[in-house]
C-alpha cells in the first residue's frame, strides 16, 4: 500500500479490542458518549487512501467504492476538508447513512483532534487503529491497552501552565540551599583523661586512649637587647676659622656659601660660612666650619689652603690664626663582650624550658605535649659593630619550636565520647574542643611516644534544637528568619548564607537547610599586622 490518492490497498482484518479484527457496527450519532459500541464479528476492513486537498464529494466517493462496510481512512499527511467540523460532520454521516463504519489513519495533529472530538477511532496506521476507542487516547503498556479521554486544546494550555507553575514552585522552594550559622548561649563541660600520643600511631584507639600525634611548628621573631659597655672618644662640636682670600686677577670672583677647602696635609675639610665676594686684585675674609665635629679639626695656621673646586684654585686662601673650638668628650659604644652577651641570651631561649604560652598561644586548638618541644634559634645581625657609639646593641632572632601535639579532628572524636551533654543541650558546638596538659601522670616512653593527662572541654548550645531552627526559617526571607529566631528563641547572632544569592527565601524543606551551631568565643582572631621594629642607637 503506497497510500497516494487513486490507489486502494489490499483489504486488512482489523484487529479485536485491544486489537480486534472487524469493526464495531455504526452507531447512531446522538447516542450518548459514555454507551460502548457493540463488537461485531471477524470481519474485513478496507483501507481507502485520502489525499490531502480532496474534497469530501470525493472521499465519500471513495467510501461507496470500498469493497467492505468497514473503511480506513488513510490520510498520512491529514486531509484539510475533513479538518473542518462541518468536513468531518459530513463524511460520518455519509458513512452513518450507507451502513458503514469508519476509522482515521494518520500523524496530522490537527485531524487527529478533529477525528477524537467526533468520537472516532484513530490512529497513525491502519493497522493499529482500535475499533473500540470511540475517539479515545489508546495507550498501550505492555499486554494491556489503557483507554484516556481526550483533552482539549485549552485543557492542554491549562495543563501545561499549571505544570509550570508547579515547577516554578518547587525551584521557588527547593531549589535554594541556605547555611544558617547560629551562635547561641553555651555551657562548658570539661573530663579529665589520661592519653598516649605518638606519630607512629596511625589510628584512634578510644578504648586504650591511645592517639595518633603530629609535630606542630611555630616560628617567632624575638628582638634581643643589651646596655652597651664599650666606650669610645667622639668629637661633638666642630672647629672654626677665619680664611683670607685673595684675588690675583682683574675681575671679582664669588665664593659661595658651602664651598669646600681643605687643611693640609691631613685634607680635613672646611666649608664656607656664607658668599663672599672677591674683588679683582684684593683680598676678602670668609668664616670656615669643620665639617666634623671634635678636636681633629683644631688645625694649625696656615695649613686651610686646598680649594676642592677647580674654578676657586686661582684664589690664594690661608687661615691667618690657627682653627679652633672643636671639642671630644667619651661615649658609650658597642663592645665585643656586648655582642657575646646577645649570643648568650640566643642560648638562654634554646636551651631554656619549652615556651608552652607561645605553643598553646599559636595552635589554641590543638593538645600541645609541652615536654616534647624543641626550640632552634637563628641569629641576626647585631644593629651595631664594636666601637660604635650606641647605649644599647639589639639582634634579631628567629625562633622555630617544634612539639607533639593532637590534631583537632582527634580531640573533637575524643571529646565526643568523653564528654556527656547537659540536660537540654544537643551535641557539642564543633571548633570549641580544647585539650591542655594537666601536668599529672606524665611518662615519656622509649619509643618517641608520650603519656599525659588532658583536661577536655568543649561548648554545648543551649537552646533550640536544629529541627527547631529549621522549621522557624523554613520559607522565610533571610532577614525575615533571623528576626524570627530572635522573636521565638532570643537567639540575636544569627547569620544566613543563601544559595543562590539572588534567592528570594530559604526553601521550605528541611533537606536544603544546614543548620551549623558555633561560638564566636572560639572564632581566631583578625591577624595583626606586623609590627616595624627600629632598633636605636642611643641619644
Amino acid at each position: 500500500m503506497d497510500g497516494s490518492p487513486g490507489s486502494e490497498s489490499p483489504d486488512i482484518g482489523a484487529p479485536e479490542p485491544p486489537a480486534a479484527d472487524a469493526p464495531p457496527p455504526p452507531a447512531p450519532e446522538a447516542a450518548p458518549a459514555e454507551a460502548p459500541a457493540p463488537q461485531p464479528e471477524r470481519a474485513l476492513a478496507s483501507v481507502v487512501p485520502i489525499g490531502r486537498h480532496e474534497p469530501i464529494d470525493g472521499i465519500c466517493g471513495r467510501i461507496d467504492a470500498a469493497p467492505s462496510l468497514v473503511v480506513v481512512l488513510h490520510a498520512p499527511s491529514g486531509n484539510r476538508a475533513m479538518s473542518e467540523e462541518l468536513g468531518m460532520r459530513r463524511v460520518a454521516r455519509h458513512v452513518e447513512d450507507s451502513g458503514r463504519t469508519f476509522a482515521v489513519a494518520t500523524r496530522s495533529g490537527v485531524l487527529t483532534r478533529r477525528a477524537r472530538a467526533a468520537g472516532i477511532p484513530v490512529a497513525t496506521h491502519p493497522r493499529r487503529v482500535h475499533w473500540g476507542s470511540g475517539g479515545k487516547i489508546v495507550v498501550r503498556l505492555g499486554f494491556t491497552t489503557l483507554l484516556v479521554p481526550p483533552f482539549g486544546r485549552y485543557a492542554q494550555y491549562v495543563a501545561l501552565a499549571v505544570f509550570i507553575l508547579a515547577v516554578a514552585a518547587v525551584l521557588y522552594t527547593a531549589g535554594p540551599s541556605a547555611t544558617v550559622q547560629v551562635y547561641p548561649p553555651t555551657q562548658t563541660v570539661e573530663e579529665l583523661t589520661v592519653v598516649r600520643a605518638s606519630t607512629r600511631i596511625e589510628e584512634v584507639d578510644l578504648e586504650r586512649r591511645v592517639l595518633p600525634a603530629t609535630v606542630i611548628s611555630v616560628e617567632r621573631e624575638v628582638l634581643l637587647a643589651v646596655p652597651t659597655t664599650g666606650e669610645v672618644i667622639e668629637g661633638v662640636t666642630p672647629a672654626t676659622a677665619t680664611l683670607r682670600i685673595g684675588n690675583p686677577t682683574d675681575s671679582a670672583i664669588v665664593v659661595p656659601a658651602g664651598a669646600v677647602i681643605f687643611a693640609v696635609p691631613d685634607f680635613i675639610a672646611f666649608e664656607v660660612d656664607i658668599d663672599v665676594t672677591v674683588p679683582g686684585g684684593g683680598n676678602a675674609f670668609a668664616p670656615v666650619t669643620a665639617r666634623d665635629p671634635g678636636s681633629r679639626g683644631n688645625v694649625p695656621a696656615d695649613s686651610i689652603t686646598q680649594w676642592r673646586s677647580i674654578d676657586l684654585a686661582v684664589l690664594a686662601a690661608t687661615n691667618q690664626d690657627s682653627a679652633s673650638g672643636g671639642a671630644d668628650e667619651p661615649r658609650r659604644a658597642v663592645a665585643p663582650a656586648d655582642i657575646r652577651a646577645l649570643e648568650s641570651l640566643a642560648a638562654e631561649i634554646a636551651e631554656g624550658p619549652p615556651p608552652a604560652s607561645i605553643l598553646t598561644g599559636a595552635r589554641p586548638d590543638h593538645g600541645i605535649i609541652v615536654r616534647s618541644a624543641i626550640v632552634t634559634v637563628a641569629l641576626g645581625e647585631p644593629s651595631a659593630e664594636p666601637g660604635t657609639a650606641a647605649d644599647a646593641v639589639f639582634m634579631q632572632v628567629q625562633t622555630t619550636i617544634e612539639a607533639l601535639a593532637i590534631a583537632p579532628d582527634v580531640l573533637d572524636t575524643l571529646a565526643r565520647s568523653l564528654l556527656m551533654a547537659p540536660d537540654g543541650a544537643g551535641e557539642l558546638v564543633p571548633g570549641t574542643v580544647v585539650g591542655v596538659e594537666t601536668g599529672a601522670r606524665q611518662i615519656d616512653h622509649p619509643d618517641g611516644s608520650f603519656t599525659s593527662e588532658l583536661r577536655i572541654t568543649a561548648e554545648f548550645p543551649r537552646g533550640p534544637s536544629p529541627q527547631e531552627i529549621e522549621d522557624a526559617v523554613g520559607g522565610r526571607s533571610s532577614e525575615a528568619a533571623v528576626a524570627e529566631l530572635g522573636t521565638r528563641y532570643a537567639l540575636d547572632d544569627v547569620e544566613v548564607d543563601l544559595t543562590p544569592g539572588w534567592a528570594p527565601r530559604l526553601p521550605r524543606f528541611g533537606f536544603r537547610i544546614d543548620i551549623e551551631f558555633g561560638s564566636r568565643a572560639f572564632e581566631p582572631p583578625d591577624p595583626e599586622p606586623d609590627a616595624e621594629t627600629s632598633p636605636s642607637d642611643g641619644p
